[in-house]
C-alpha cells in the first residue's frame, strides 16, 4: 500500500504531525485493511513482575513475587483484519498493532512525535485514570510506550513497552502482505477530528439540550486539561474539563465532558459508518467496559456523533438500545423504530469562554 493516506502527507512539526498522527490511529476505526503478517514478540527478563496497573489495578501481568521470564514469541497471521478485531475485542498480545485506535483512549500525553522514511513514531504516556490496568501495552503504571506508525496501513509497525528500568517489551511486524481494503473517507475525517480533541487545547462556552438521559446529577470532577467548557443545562451551570474523574464524576457530567473531548470515545466504536460529511453512526466494540466511556459503555448500544469542524465539540450525541421485536412491529414506518433512545445531547449554542 502507499505510504500517502487520503488524511495527506505527515507534517514535520511536532504538534501539526502529533494531531495528525492521532487522527491517522482513529482513521483505522472506519477502514479495514485485511493481511497476513509475521510477528515478533521479545519479553525482557525480571527478578520481579513490574506493578504497571495504577489506581484501578494490581498490574498486567502477575503479582510482584512472581519471577518474569524472558523469551521471543513468534506468530504468523493469516487475513487479519482490524474490524474483526474489534467485533471480538481481541486480546492477543499482537492485537494492538492492527487495531491501533484501542490506544487512544489510554493516552495521557503524546511527549515526541518524529517522522522518518515511511513512518511517524510516537512516544505514548499513559492516562493515570482512562489508561486500562489490564492493558499489555498502555497500562497506567508503565513509563511509556514507543510505537512507529505506517502511515498508508494505520497499523504499527513496532511497538515498545518501558517501565522505570527500561525496555520491557516489543512487538515488531516483519513481514506484512496487504489482501484487501475498504475504507470510507467520511467516516474516518469524523473520528479522526474526534481524536484531534486529545491535543487541543480549547475554551469554550456551550449550551447543552439533554433531550434524554436517565441521571440528572451533573457533579463533575475534573482533572487538568487543556479543554474546557462553561456548560449551561437544564437552568444550571457547570464548569467542565476535558479530563473527569471517572469513579467520581456522574455519567452525565461525563457525557458533558466527552462532549466536549470525544477523543476518548474512539477506542470504544466498531462498524463506523457515515451520516453525513460530520456526522457517523457506530456501534460499540465489546468488553469495552475499562475504562468506560460515558457514551458508548455498552456493546449493546448504537451511538450517532456529529461533529463540529472547527473544535471537534460533539454538537449532537445519541446512543440507542435494541427496539424489542413487538416495538419494532408497531413502528415500523418511524425512523426511530431502529432502537429505544437511552441518552441524547444538543448543543444549541456554541461560543469562545466569556472573560472574567
Amino acid at each position: 500500500m502507499a505510504t500517502t493516506h487520503w488524511l495527506g502527507v505527515p507534517p514535520a512539526e511536532h504538534d501539526p504531525l502529533t494531531a495528525w498522527a492521532l487522527s491517522r490511529l482513529a482513521a483505522t476505526v472506519a477502514e479495514d485493511a485485511q493481511v497476513d503478517a509475521v510477528v515478533e514478540i521479545a519479553y525482557e527478563e525480571r527478578e520481579f513482575e513490574p506493578e504497571l496497573g495504577g489506581r484501578f489495578g494490581a498490574g498486567t501481568t502477575g503479582g510482584p513475587a512472581s519471577r518474569r521470564p524472558g523469551g521471543t514469541r513468534t506468530f504468523r497471521l493469516d487475513g487479519v483484519s482490524p474490524a474483526l478485531l474489534r467485533e471480538e475485542d481481541s486480546d492477543e498480545p499482537w492485537a494492538v498493532l492492527f487495531d491501533p485506535a484501542r490506544l487512544i483512549r489510554g493516552i495521557g500525553a503524546v511527549t515526541r512525535a518524529e517522522g522518518g522514511e515511511g513512518y511517524v513514531e510516537l512516544v505514548l504516556v499513559p492516562h493515570p485514570l482512562f489508561a486500562d490496568p489490564a492493558d499489555a501495552w498502555l497500562p497506567p503504571g508503565a513509563r511509556g510506550l514507543v510505537v512507529r506508525l505506517d502511515p498508508g496501513t494505520g497499523f504499527l509497525s513496532s511497538a515498545t513497552l518501558h517501565d522505570d528500568r527500561g525496555p520491557l517489551a516489543t512487538a515488531r511486524v516483519h513481514e506484512l502482505s496487504v489482501r484487501d481494503v475498504r475504507s470510507s473517507a467520511e467516516a474516518g475525517w469524523v473520528v479522526a477530528r474526534m481524536a484531534r480533541t486529545l491535543v487541543e487545547p480549547v475554551r469554550l462556552t456551550a449550551d447543552v439540550a439533554v433531550e434524554v438521559d436517565p441521571h440528572e446529577d451533573l457533579a463533575f470532577t475534573g482533572g487538568p486539561s487543556a479543554r474546557s467548557w462553561t456548560v449551561s443545562t437544564g437552568g444550571r451551570e457547570v464548569e467542565v474539563t476535558g479530563d473527569y474523574v471517572p469513579d467520581v464524576t456522574s455519567p452525565s457530567a461525563a457525557r458533558l465532558a466527552e462532549l466536549l473531548a470525544p477523543a476518548r470515545i474512539v477506542s470504544h466504536l466498531a462498524h463506523v459508518t457515515a451520516v453525513s460529511a460530520t456526522s457517523v453512526r457506530a456501534g460499540v466494540r465489546p468488553l469495552r467496559t475499562f475504562p468506560f466511556s460515558a457514551w458508548a459503555p455498552d456493546e449493546s448500544l448504537t451511538c450517532r456523533f456529529t461533529v463540529d469542524p472547527e473544535t471537534g465539540v460533539l454538537v449532537g450525541a445519541e446512543a440507542t438500545a435494541e427496539a424489542s421485536a413487538e416495538a419494532s412491529a408497531e413502528a415500523s414506518a418511524d425512523a426511530e423504530a431502529d432502537g429505544r433512545v437511552v441518552f441524547r445531547h444538543v448543543v444549541t449554542a456554541l461560543g469562545a469562554q466569556r472573560s472574567g
